[in-house]
């Protein structure tokens, strides 16, 4: 799981990721990926995040509680994009 939370957080700053896309990042099987995918979703590690115009795929981004997670589990991760703004 450290991979696919190192592939979301990358497509994060992005607009998002789609499992398929996490799967040809990481040369994975798609369905491999659906199983921590629907854990992930379970969750509320992740969100809607608009559609792939190109492919017509849903895209997800990680929530505030996905990056905690992420962090966690995949260490050396840096903030979430935008988190060094919200401090005043």
């Amino acid at each position: 799981m450290p991979e696919l939370f190192e592939v979301l957080a990358e497509f994060d700053a992005h607009g998002g990721a789609s499992p398929g896309l996490i799967a040809w990042e990481l040369f994975a099987d798609e369905h491999d990926i659906l199983t921590l995918w629907e854990l992930a979703l379970a969750e509320g590690w992740l969100t809607h995040a608009g559609r792939d115009l190109t492919y017509d795929e849903q895209l997800y981004r990680l929530t505030p509680s996905g990056w905690i997670a992420a962090r966690e589990r995949a260490p050396g991760l840096e903030s979430e994009p935008g988190a060094a703004d919200e401090s005043v």
